[in-house]
Formats: structure tokens, C-alpha cells, sequence
């Protein structure tokens, strides 16, 4: 699944996913450092690693000194370092997994020491659990906006997204799917979600007793997932999705080879050929798009999910449905992140907060 040269792979992450890693908390210096380290392709997983340890350890000596602000800072610094060295990282699974699982213990180590802390939340699902974690603002009634990661993005990376809508009195809920973080372990990504957005507002609602107007949010791959989601759970009051898609399908063969291999570790499949069929099921085509306000955003320079795509998502969704295209966005507007991200949250808290329709 990784026919093109190691070289051309370094090229496409940084290409592709540069933005988003410095929207998510990152450095553009810690950045290029890391990549210059690198070198060449295989060495990915081990540099960026060997970073998330070294932010481990001023976490853990802020936190031996008291400075628990400081530590917590550290370690989610620590848990970005660890996902984006295993997010396109398919060479070595070995590698991938630990890198994968040493993230999620250093958000746990940092989750307590947020502000608003973030509490680890557990949902029941065909056998298995779905986890993520909850943030909520002073108000305990505020409404809640649930996150929902793309294909190679977990609940660890959203700290700043959260941030925005914790500022607008909004709580947040950002967990892992099947196939998704800590979900891939049990799972493949599927194509139906209603199942799954409905087994976590049921774990929300009996463990922190949440009965409040509830949003959807979805990044990527997330948004084609949030909208189809939400069709099939009528109590969600607004759903957003950020680059999402219409029908995985019918772009397939234009898609970058990088996130091919991405889809081959996310869908599986023993074949790109069987990876190809089975994206074929990702598509709104013949879906009923929820009765709620539908907010679809997308960057005109996304060379991942084409705006012409995304479209037909609004399209679809009629009257009810907002289109914003940024001319300028890359995928997910990551590179104009002050545009798309305070448009959504202030969008939320108008459909949420203050009931709008």
C-alpha cells in the first residue's frame, strides 16, 4: 500500500497535514525541526516520539514541582508529539501502536489538569468500550457540542478546538469511534454512525446526567460521519461538518496515495482494490440529512475531499443548510484556522445557547 518513494511520503504529510498540526497546538519551529531530524521517511514515528518523551518528562517535573498549569500543558504537548508520529506512520505497526498508546497516557495525565479538566467519559458498544472525555464550563446546564475525529484524528487533538466553544459557555464531548483511536483496536471505520452517536449521549446522559440541546461537529472524514450520524438521532439541534464529503466512492481515485494508505489502515481490507470497495459504502447518496440546522464549511484548496463534493452535501440538506467555501482553505481551513474555527463555534452557540433554528 505504500508503493510511491519514502521521500515523496515525507513530502506529502508535511504538505498535506503542516497547518493542522501547528491548529492543534504545535510549533512551527518544534515542527520544522522535527522534520529536518527526520530526514527520511522511516525515521517519522521514532523522531516525533522521541519528542513526546521529552515533553513527558517537563511534565512530569512541573507537576513533582507543584506547577500542575505548566504540567498539564506539557503532557497535552507530549500526546501531540505521539499522534501526528504514528498519524500516517504504516510501516511499521508495531511502532504506530505504541507511539498511538503512549498518547493516550499522556492525555491522561493531562486531562485532570485542564481548564476546564477533562473528564474521561466511557461508552458501552457491541461488546466494547467508546471513550473520550468531557469538558464542561462553570455552567453545568450548557449545552454540548460532540466532536467527531476523521480517519487518522482522535479525541486527543482537539484541545484547541474545544477551547473555542468552552469560550462561548459551550461544554464539549470529543471521543474515539469504531475505527478511530482508541476505537481502531476493536474496530474498522464504518459507515453507519447513528448507532454510534446514540450510544454515547447514553452514556452521557446516565453518567453525568446531561439532558441539555446537543450539536455535532465533524472534522474531515468526521463530517460526512457527523451528518450521517445525526440523520438517524433526531434530539441533535444542529450539526456542522468541516471538509467533509459526499461519497468517498466516487473521488476514490483522485485521492493523494498517502491517505489511500490511510484508508487501508482505517477501512482495511487485503488489497487496495478491497479498501476501494468497501469506501464505495461511505456515501450520503439516498440518506435523509437531519431536520436541524446544517452548517457544511469547506476549503477551495482542499486537495483531499474537492469542494465540488462537498457541495452537494448542502445541496442536499436544502433549506436548512449554511455553505461557507473559503477560496483560500487547504483541507479542513486548517491554514485560515481563524476564519473557520470561531465561524463554527459562534454558529453553535447561536443554534444551541440560544435556541435558534
Amino acid at each position: 500500500m505504500n508503493a510511491e518513494p519514502q521521500s515523496t511520503r515525507l513530502q506529502q504529510v508535511v504538505g498535506h497535514w503542516l497547518p493542522r498540526m501547528m491548529v492543534a497546538g504545535l510549533t512551527h519551529g518544534d515542527i520544522v525541526r522535527l522534520i529536518e531530524e527526520t530526514g527520511e521517511w522511516p525515521n517519522w514515528c521514532r523522531t516525533w516520539s522521541a519528542e513526546g518523551a521529552r515533553h513527558l518528562a517537563m511534565g512530569e517535573a512541573a507537576e513533582g514541582a507543584g506547577r500542575l498549569v505548566t504540567a498539564g500543558e506539557a503532557y497535552r504537548r507530549a500526546a501531540l508529539f505521539y499522534h501526528f508520529g504514528q498519524f500516517m506512520f504504516f510501516d511499521d505497526l508495531t511502532q504506530k501502536w505504541a507511539a498511538a498508546d503512549r498518547k493516550v497516557a499522556a492525555y491522561a495525565r493531562a486531562a485532570p489538569l485542564l481548564q476546564p479538566p477533562a473528564e474521561a467519559v466511557s461508552a458501552p458498544f457491541e461488546g466494547g468500550l467508546l471513550k473520550g472525555y468531557l469538558r464542561r464550563p462553570a455552567d453545568a446546564a450548557a449545552p454540548l457540542v460532540i466532536l467527531v475525529p476523521g480517519s487518522d484524528s482522535t479525541k486527543e487533538e482537539f484541545g484547541s478546538m474545544e477551547a473555542h466553544f468552552l469560550a462561548r459557555g459551550l461544554a464539549t464531548f470529543s471521543f474515539d469511534g469504531p475505527g478511530q483511536g482508541e476505537g481502531r483496536k476493536d474496530h474498522h471505520l464504518r459507515a453507519e454512525w447513528g448507532s454510534v452517536l446514540a450510544a454515547v449521549l447514553d452514556a452521557l446522559r446516565k453518567t453525568h446526567g446531561l439532558d441539555c440541546r446537543i450539536g455535532v461537529m465533524g472534522m474531515a472524514f468526521g463530517g460526512h460521519l457527523a451528518l450521517q450520524a445525526a440523520a438517524a438521532v433526531p434530539e441533535i439541534a444542529a450539526v456542522a461538518s468541516m471538509n467533509g464529503f459526499f461519497d468517498l466512492g466516487a473521488i476514490w481515485d483522485d485521492l493523494p496515495e498517502v491517505y489511500r494508505a490511510n484508508m487501508g489502515f482505517a477501512l482495511g481490507g487485503e488489497t487496495m482494490d478491497d479498501t476501494a470497495a468497501r469506501a464505495r459504502a461511505f456515501s450520503l447518496r439516498g440518506v435523509t440529512l437531519p431536520d436541524c440546522p446544517v452548517l457544511v464549511v469547506h476549503g477551495g484548496r482542499d486537495r483531499i475531499f474537492p469542494v465540488a463534493d462537498a457541495r452537494k452535501v448542502a445541496e442536499m440538506a436544502g433549506p436548512l443548510a449554511e455553505w461557507v467555501e473559503y477560496p483560500d482553505g487547504n483541507h479542513v481551513c486548517n491554514n485560515i484556522a481563524y476564519k473557520y474555527r470561531p465561524l463554527v463555534a459562534d454558529w453553535m452557540e447561536e443554534k444551541l445557547a440560544g435556541g435558534g433554528a
